[in-house]
């Protein structure tokens, strides 16, 4: 802190004018430029206190507005999945329900209403034709004759065995063709039906189809198949995936490319030697920026909150850091 003799000399006094005021002039003069550079540092004091309240009010007011909006979202999220599961799901179901409801009621009412006239109908029938209820015929079943006694050792059959019997095989056989045509492009086996019944017969196999699964190697030629279904999946993943990165790998050097073309004519233009289109270094780009942003390439300054424009400037300082220390690199 300067003396009083030190701020009287700066305001213009002379230091006779200085040596002349005795003791009790200087002490008070003293105590009174004290007291205005006391309250001068209380003042300042207060004022930066205030400052920072006002900071953390504006950073607790801009807080307020993010939860605040947050909340609104959430809310206005929850408002319409609520009204899109009334719309699209509680009330087209309710009207599907009574409709089937409704159908299967009238369907109830139309087989009573049917049962109804039958019975009507019936008891028209019996009063005209004077039948007593008693007397109406009813169905007897016929009753089993008891089995007729054979020769042990005698073969017996029916006829509706036999009708089974050769519907069966005809349905193996005709299943046996069905899978040889399915795993051979359509070929005819190489033995007829008739064959392969007789050497399965021969073979003592009792299921023609397991016995042309065996010559016919049928499990095989599934596995086979199989095998080269699943290969001509994996090379068509496989293409799909190599396609893919080259379309990416040409995506991303044409890019390279475009800036480093934009980079080499705006060198040329900074320090080419033609003067027509020379520019000087630190030229204004104000015109890409503009014309940035109405591509939409760059926000628009106008229309960002104040946090954005903070966070936009931030990452605006960092990326020309980065520039300028790959540039000396």
């Amino acid at each position: 802190m300067p003396t009083l003799a030190e701020v009287l000399k700066n305001s213009g006094w002379s230091q006779a004018q200085i040596d002349a005021l005795d003791a009790q002039a200087m002490k008070g003069l003293g105590d009174y430029v004290s007291g205005i550079e006391q309250t001068a540092a209380q003042k300042e004091k207060a004022a930066s206190e205030l400052a920072v309240k006002a900071e953390a009010d504006r950073k607790a007011q801009e807080a307020a507005v993010v939860a605040a909006k947050a909340a609104q979202d959430a809310a206005e999220l929850q408002n319409r999945s609520v009204k899109d599961f009334w719309d699209n799901t509680y009330n087209p179901g309710l009207a599907a329900w009574e409709a089937e409801r409704t159908k299967l009621a009238k369907a109830a009412m139309d087989a009573a209403a049917e049962a109804a006239y039958y019975k009507a109908q019936r008891t028209t029938l019996v009063d005209t034709l004077g039948i007593k209820p008693e007397d109406a015929p009813v169905f007897t079943p016929p009753v089993a004759a008891p089995p007729v006694a054979k020769t042990p050792g005698t073969p017996t059959f029916t006829i509706d065995e036999v009708r089974n019997e050769l519907g069966t095989s005809l349905g193996t056989v005709a299943n046996i063709q069905w899978e040889y045509r399915n795993l051979y492009g359509g070929k005819e086996m190489p033995i007829s039906p008739t064959e392969l019944l007789r050497q399965a017969e021969a073979n003592k196999f009792k299921d023609p189809a397991t016995y042309a699964n065996q010559i016919f190697k049928f499990a095989e030629k599934r596995e086979e198949m199989r095998q080269a279904a699943a290969k001509a999946h994996d090379d068509e993943v496989a293409a799909a995936a190599v396609a893919e990165r080259e379309a990416k790998y040409k995506e991303e050097t044409d890019k390279l490319k475009a800036e480093f073309a934009a980079k080499e004519r705006l060198r040329a233009e900074q320090a080419g030697s033609n003067p027509d289109v020379k520019l000087p270094p630190g030229s204004s780009k104000f015109s890409d920026l503009q014309r940035a942003t109405k591509a939409g390439e760059r926000p628009d300054p106008l229309k960002m909150t104040q946090a954005e424009r903070r966070q936009t400037s931030l990452n605006n300082i960092h990326k020309a850091l980065e520039e300028r220390q790959q540039a000396v690199a």
